[in-house]
This record gives structure tokens, sequence and C-alpha cells, in this order.
């Protein structure tokens, strides 16, 4: 057993860069290894158009308690045919994380599901992913038929479900749910106060106050579809996401080992990184960092420029489960009216969406791996030269170019090392621009100095990942967006940056005397995804102009890993 533990740790702290290896390569039985699923709450199973599905994803443990490995968790909405209607990547804070989506007018009604999953968890034969069933329905577009009885979904009308119980009181054993009324008129607020009866602090759970639907969900659910068996075992993204491939000979189209590889995310804040593929040819990212950028590249770096000679094949991270027949959705004739009434509601309330809409947090710069060593030439402080090679000799004193076409060459004058004889001066320097390395000097060399913004020249050696470099030149365009294709040496990749933090928009008719003439058809009076309960806690919200009976909903997992669900409702009623 002493081992196995050995084992996981080198696993997951020397090579925590890996996403997948075969399994043939690997020397212990995977079942050592703990096991990690992903739980999904939704704010409804029925949305319309126009409507925003919000969801929050909880990463568990075996024993349902919170995982401390993935980092990131993947999120998509799915027809069933499997096609993917948004696909998100979020980064997984304490355990959980969050996001929404915002229903458009051209995807038509039908019954999706919302999956979720971690790279981990594509191990598990079972709970390899979670999924929820959505209904989705579209009044502005017409549905083809069924073509038989057999692929319909019915969703029928259910006036009961709006006949709850109204009580100011709800108590599961563990959450106790209190409103200062039963009744309530429209745009008042709600005084809330959530009470933990456990005495223990309870973490990370979703607070939702919504309409009742009067539509009763069909009871056969969706069956869990196992993803296409892979001899393939996957490592949690414990430090951030793995973005991996294989380095392949065109002469035999075997994987070739010891090739170095770069990848580089553009911005104004890049990222760039380095590695080495291992003897199966496979190199390995992981990447900490928030990003905006989709457009990257993954570059093959031979001093000796023989790069024709491999070819870069990038591993697919797309988790593709078997499809299934597409249902039509066939709506009980009883919900006509309220159908109606819930699309005009929607689109009065998108009209405002401008001064209702979630604001946008932008993420921390990521800092240069570099930090801030090195000299750094503003060349807008000098005067300005008609060539890059010109201004390297005029300006750039601590950096040269040597040699000229093909032959020519980056290097940094080393104060230390005024005679060049130092261990490290016969190593070239890193070039960057942008973030992406330059290979071929010719690019840089003939580039226009007048789009150049900065250059920062650090004339020390510097080793990054697995490699020595004599020193870095790191150049800056004005717009921020050099980027070349070399076929040759270079495959460009189409990366999702992970989803945006949000500060979602709340109603405060209280602080806001603007909003009184402003519609209000929410049905959707609060979302709360990040509460952490300890004790009891007070919330207030306001109700809209829409009456109607409405369910608060709490959910979530305590610190033993037993899931929680606690439920109250009350009454909205015209004034």
């Amino acid at each position: 057993m002493a081992n196995k533990i050995i084992f996981i740790v080198f696993i997951f702290f020397g090579l925590a860069a890996m996403g997948q290896i075969p399994k043939n390569n690997l020397s212990e039985d995977v079942t050592v290894f703990p096991e990690e699923k992903v739980s999904l709450t939704i704010n409804s199973n029925i949305l319309l158009a126009g409507e925003a599905l919000q969801y929050k994803a909880f990463i568990l443990d075996g024993a349902a308690q919170k995982s401390k490995l993935s980092k990131i968790v993947y999120v998509s909405l799915r027809n069933k045919m499997d096609s993917v209607v948004f696909s998100h990547k979020l980064k997984v804070e304490n355990g959980s994380a969050n996001g929404d989506f915002f229903i458009p007018s051209t995807l038509k009604t039908g019954d999706y599901r919302l999956i979720g999953y971690t790279n981990f968890s594509r191990n598990n034969t079972k709970d390899s992913y979670t999924h929820e069933r959505i209904f989705i329905l579209n009044s502005f577009i017409k549905q083809a038929p069924a073509a038989k009885s057999a692929d319909t979904v019915r969703l029928n009308f259910a006036p009961n479900e709006l006949e709850k119980p109204i009580e100011k009181n709800a108590e599961s054993g563990f959450i106790k749910i209190t409103t200062d009324k039963n009744y309530y008129n429209l745009r008042e607020k709600v005084k809330l106060r959530l009470e933990n009866l456990s005495g223990n602090t309870v973490d990370d759970f979703v607070l939702s106050v919504r309409k009742v639907n009067p539509i009763k969900i069909p009871e056969n659910g969706i069956k869990e579809i196992a993803p296409q068996p892979l001899e393939i075992f996957y490592i949690p993204e414990i430090r951030g996401e793995i973005i991996s491939g294989v380095v392949i000979s065109k002469n035999d189209g075997k994987p070739v080992a010891n090739k170095q590889v770069s990848l580089t995310i553009p911005g104004k804040d890049f990222i760039f990184k380095l590695a080495r593929s291992n003897q199966n040819g496979r190199f390995f990212f992981s990447i900490a960092e928030a990003y905006e950028a989709e457009k990257s590249m993954v570059q093959l770096i031979d001093e000796d420029l023989k790069t024709a000679n491999y070819i870069i094949v990038m591993d697919e991270k797309d988790f593709r489960l078997d499809s299934s027949e597409s249902k039509y959705l066939k709506l009980d004739t009883e919900l006509k009216n309220w159908l109606q009434e819930r699309s005009v509601q929607v689109q009065v309330e998108n009209a405002y969406f401008n001064i209702k809409k979630d604001s946008i947090l932008s993420h921390d710069p990521n800092p240069d791996f570099f930090d801030n060593l090195g000299t750094v030439y503003i060349l807008d402080d000098y005067t300005r030269f008609p060539s890059v090679r010109e201004t390297f000799v005029e300006v750039i004193t601590l950096a040269a170019i040597r040699g000229s076409g093909e032959n020519a060459r980056f290097s940094v004058n080393n104060t230390y090392n005024p005679n060049g004889i130092a261990k490290f001066n016969d190593i070239p320097p890193l070039v960057l621009m942008d973030g992406l390395q330059i290979q071929n000097n010719e690019e840089l060399i003939d580039y226009n100095p007048r789009e150049i913004k900065s250059i920062r020249v650090i004339n020390q050696p510097y080793r990054y990942g697995p490699k020595i470099y004599s020193g870095i030149i790191s150049v800056l365009t004005k717009s921020g967006t050099f980027f070349t294709a070399q076929p040759n040496y270079s495959t460009e990749i189409n990366l999702s940056a992970t989803e945006r933090i949000k500060k979602l928009y709340f109603t405060d008719y209280g602080n806001n005397a603007s909003l009184a003439r402003i519609p209000d058809y929410r049905v959707q009076l609060l979302w709360q995804p990040k509460l952490f309960l300890k004790n009891s806690q007070s919330i207030g919200f306001y109700t809209s102009d829409v009456a109607g009976t409405y369910q608060i909903a709490l959910e979530g997992y305590n610190n033993e890993g037993l899931y929680i669900s606690s439920t109250a409702y009350f009454t909205v009623q015209t004034n």
C-alpha cells in the first residue's frame, strides 16, 4: 500500500502537467486513485428562448465532500444528437464553480441535457459525468412534427404545481427557511432568513427564488450514456487547464522524444510556456493563468530548424457521447395562454437588457514569467530609426544583431562578461514578439520598427522550463497582436477561455428610484450561487410585476458530504 501511495504522489505532483496517459504506460492499478465526480444544480428545468440558464457545479470526491484535485470543470448543453449548444470551461474555487447561458431565439424547442465533468472524472466507469434535463421552449420557431408517437415527449399542464403550501417557515432538519410574510405585493421587499440547524459551517449553498411553472416534468429521466471507451487514463487538472499533444516523425510516423515545444497564448498579458516531449513523444502544458485570446500557437523548437521532419498532433478534449433519437416536444394545449404570457414577458425583459445586465469582472493581469527583470526600452522615448537593425545599433545597447539573411542572429551584451567567455555566452537568447517565440530571426529584423512599442532585454543567463538561454529579448508591438504561422514548425490551435466571473444584477427598488418607470417581468427573483451559511443569515430581495407562487430552493453539501435540500413557498399578488 505504501508503494501505491508513493506512486499517487509522484503522478499528482511530479507529473501534474499531464492530461492523459495511455493505460499501458501505467505501472500500477488505476483503481488506487481517489474518485471524483460532478454534481449540477440549475435554476429551472423549463426555460424559454430569451431566458438565462443558470447553473452551479459541485466537484466532489467519493465521499461527496469537496474535491481538492481538479481546478477546471467543463459544462456543456447538448441535444439528443450530442450536438453541443454551448461549452463552458470554468475555474474551480473551493470545490465549485458557477456560470450561465443566455438561450438564443435560434435554439429550437426540444429536450436537452446539461453535462458536467472534470478531466479526472472521465476515468469513472459510472458517474463519469453528470447531467440535468432541460426543456427549452421557443415560440419563435415552429417544430417539425414527430415521425411517430414514440418519438414524442409531452409536457402536461399541471395547475396543482401552483398549489404549494404557503407557510412562513420551512424546516428540512438541517436548514430552516423563514420569510417575514406569506403574501407579498408587486415590487415589495421579501425578508428571508436562513438558519443552519446542524451547527456546522455549510459551504457553497445555492439559493434560488423562482416562480413555479404550471408544468409537470416527465418522470422518465434520461439515462447516463457511457462515453466511448478509450485506453487512456486522465490526470486531474490540479494546477490549471492541461493542453497536450504528441510530436510525430514524418518519416516513420513514430513519436519523437526529447523535442522542445512552446505554447503562446497572445494578448497584452501573454502566456508563454515551454515543455519537452517525453519518451512517448508526448508534451504537456499546465495553464493556471486566465486568458481571453482564443487563437494560440504551439511551436516545435529546433535550433537547426529541422522541424520539417516532424508534425505536432494536439489532443482533443471534447467529451463525446453516443447520440440518441431526437424527441419531439409536445405541449399540452392548456399551456397556450401561459406560454404566450411568458413569451411577452421575456421579450419585454430583454428590451431593457442594457439596464439590468450583469457586470463582467476583469481578471488580474498575468505577470510576465520574467517579472521585472532586465531593461525596458520604450522606443517613443528615443529617435525612431527606419529599421530594426539600426534600432538595435543606436538604441538597444544591451543586445545586438549579428550576421545577415538566414544567418542573422540575436545576442545579448552581458556587462559582467565583456569578453564573451562566460559559460552560457554561446547559447542564443530567447526572442519573443508579443509572447510568440521567434525562430526565424528575419521576421523580427524585417518588421516595421514604428509598430514596435517596447523592447525588454535581460542580458544574463535565464533558465525557463527545460532550457537555458543566454538572456531574453522580449518585443511588444503597439497592437499587441503579432501572430505568424510557419507551417514547418508551428500549429495554430483554438482555445476557449475560461468563463469570466460576473457580478449578478440585483433589482433594488429601495435605492434606485429610476427603476419605478421600467417594467419588471422577472420570474427569477434571486440566484445566489455562492452562499456560505454559518448559524443564520438574513437576505433581502424584491418581487417583480409577475404575480404567482414562488419557490425558495436551497441546495448544497455540508462538511460531512451530506446533500441538503430545503424549499419554501410564498405568493406574490396584485395590489
